[in-house]
């Protein structure tokens, strides 16, 4: 047994113990400990800190396998795994709570990075199941009906994710995020999303009901997925926007455009070998050739070994003229012993433009179109009930059927269909005014509206002006903006830049609107007795522009964004 003496000693010793930055005892407190007598030789009892023991968790990770191809408007089979690598089981909605339990969403991006957010259908934004949305959720993709994993264990889910119809041929991610809803306290959050990479294709050719009769026929198709009867004379369409949900009217497109058009199966012909895509300002008198390079990807397979090389249909100089092959019966011949060349049933590269052009290259305007025909020996193949027939497309049946009609006289210009598009690649602009209190008074260098409380809030000398600019040089672009006051938003609003009114705002037709609010508009609930309310407010400002490239979404590089605050206070 320690006597008093002693006791109070190991007292002394605890008080006077510090760390130092690695965890030694101070050297100046334990010296002077050091210094005083002992009673007893026998050792003191060790002084252990208490020990920390580490926080148990889940540990949620995914995995994901499917083909590397898929066709726009089918299912994918998915396999998708996964992972417990924590020390705690994790729970599954089959087993309860669902605020507990983790679910799965697959999603369909146009990168690999795939947000730690819940994915959103399209169809809850206005659009169908067939549009494409970037980081949208595969339709039936939310594996809901989870199984518990142990610690060390897995879970194996297969199932089919839709490619959306409408999504543009080419190169995307499938991703997949564990968790979505964050119902799993994990021991790592950040290792819940992967993606895999996916090519996606449309079906090869359209299924088109021609005319009776009809012989040889082309068809001028679509500017990227716009078929020609959604362009309108004035060279604008009507779209939906996959990106924000918003319905633009009277777009203009821009961008890099591709060109496409269908034509009857017999062709190419010696007679119907070659065609030219042109095109001139409207008004204008020369026409310009096409001449970015189009190819056609074709399947080169030896033994187990399968390669896509391109052949190209052109542009080709024939007879001084740049013009481009419709695509032979066949591809070119393999050279290999035992090698077969043959040509995918799907445009998996995304092979189905027949002309290219960067439209930014060109000035702001409506532009006339045209397709010509020619034969092998690179002269002009007219329309004629003894050649081939132009054809016009009407519209698309639920099933995919195009219809059609003869071309119209109007659209036929020196042998060639012709048709308007308008390009416009101008950014949008968005400026938020500084707030001005009673017609003058703006913020302090702080930030702050100060008004006084004396003054009736619906006196003209109360009133707070707010004034923003959603610009577009030629109008083609809508807005959205908001007022929010901590996390409520006191005002939303989205109009076209030209409207004349938006909510409580009044414009100029020009994208320039201002509107006077009185404090009691802008503080709500934060109001109090005696008219000392106070509240601060962040104001933001979105301008959409319409250009498209004719997939349904704009062009977000054209997008502008702002944001202004301040804070409203007595005097």
């Amino acid at each position: 047994m320690l006597s008093v003496r002693q006791l109070s000693l190991c007292i002394t010793l605890l008080a006077g113990l510090t760390t130092t930055p690695a965890g030694a005892q101070s050297p100046t407190r334990v010296d002077e400990a050091a210094k005083m007598p002992v009673e007893q030789s026998k050792p003191l009892p060790a002084v252990h800190a208490p020990a920390v023991l580490p926080i148990l968790r889940p540990d949620l990770v995914v995995s994901l396998s499917s083909d590397s191809k898929a066709t726009a408007g089918t299912n994918l089979a998915v396999t998708v795994k996964v992972t417990n690598k924590g020390a705690l089981k994790a729970i599954g909605t089959s087993e309860g709570p669902a605020d507990k339990a983790y679910m799965v969403d697959l999603v369909w991006s146009a990168d690999s990075n795939i947000p730690a957010k819940p994915a959103v259908q399209p169809v809850y934004q206005g659009l169908t199941k067939d549009d494409f949305v970037e980081d949208m959720l595969v339709l039936g993709g939310r594996i809901s009906n989870t199984t518990s994993i142990p610690p060390g264990g897995s879970v194996t889910y297969s199932l089919p994710a839709y490619v959306p119809t409408k999504i543009q041929p080419g190169t995307y991610w499938l991703g997949a995020y564990v968790d979505s809803y964050n119902h799993v306290a994990e021991s790592n959050e950040a290792n819940n999303t992967t993606s895999t990479k996916v090519l996606i294709g449309t079906a090869a050719g359209l299924n088109v009901t021609v005319p009776a009769g009809m012989g040889y026929w082309v068809m001028p198709w679509a500017v990227g997925d716009t078929a020609l009867y959604n362009i309108k004379a004035t060279g604008l369409t009507d779209y939906t926007d996959g990106l924000s949900g918003r319905l633009m009217t009277d777009a203009p497109f821009g961008g890099h455009l591709g060109f496409r058009h269908g034509y009857d199966s017999r062709i190419p012909t010696a007679t119907l070998t070659y065609y030219r895509w042109l095109y001139r300002p409207v008004g204008g008198i020369a026409w310009q050739e096409f001449s970015e390079t189009i190819g056609a990807h074709y399947e080169h397979r030896v033994g187990a070994a399968v390669s896509f090389p391109v052949y190209p249909l052109g542009p080709k100089n024939v007879d001084g003229k740049n013009l481009y092959e419709f695509r032979p019966p066949a591809p070119p011949p393999a050279i290999e012993a035992g090698a077969v060349n043959t040509w995918p049933a799907t445009d998996w590269f995304g092979d189905i433009y027949s002309g290219l052009l960067s439209s930014p290259a060109l000035p702001e305007g409506s532009y006339q179109f045209k397709l010509e025909i020619y034969d092998k020996h690179g002269v002009q193949v007219l329309p004629g009930g003894g050649t081939f027939q132009f054809l016009a497309p009407t519209g698309t049946a639920a099933d995919g059927t195009v219809s059609t009609v003869m071309a119209p006289g109007a659209s036929i210009d020196h042998g060639g269909y012709v048709f308007t598009v308008h390009v416009d690649n101008r950014s949008t602009g968005a400026v938020i005014d500084a707030p001005l209190l009673g017609g003058g008074s703006a913020t302090d260098a702080c930030g702050f509206l100060l008004y006084d409380p004396a003054v009736g809030a619906a006196d003209p000398a109360a009133k707070i002006r707010l004034a923003f600019h959603a610009t577009h040089p030629a109008k083609f672009a809508v807005f959205s903006f908001d007022l929010i006051r901590a996390t409520t938003n006191v005002i939303d609003v989205a109009a076209e830049v030209s409207a004349p009114m938006a909510g409580a705002f009044t414009g100029d037709g020009s994208g320039n609107f201002a509107g006077s609010l009185t404090r009691t508009d802008l503080l709500g609930t934060c109001s109090l007795p005696g008219g000392k309310g106070k509240g601060a407010f962040a104001e933001v400002l979105y301008v959409f522009p319409k250009a498209t490239t004719g997939w349904r979404q704009r062009i977000s590089a054209y997008d502008a964004y702002t944001v202004r605050s301040f804070a409203l206070a007595p005097k």
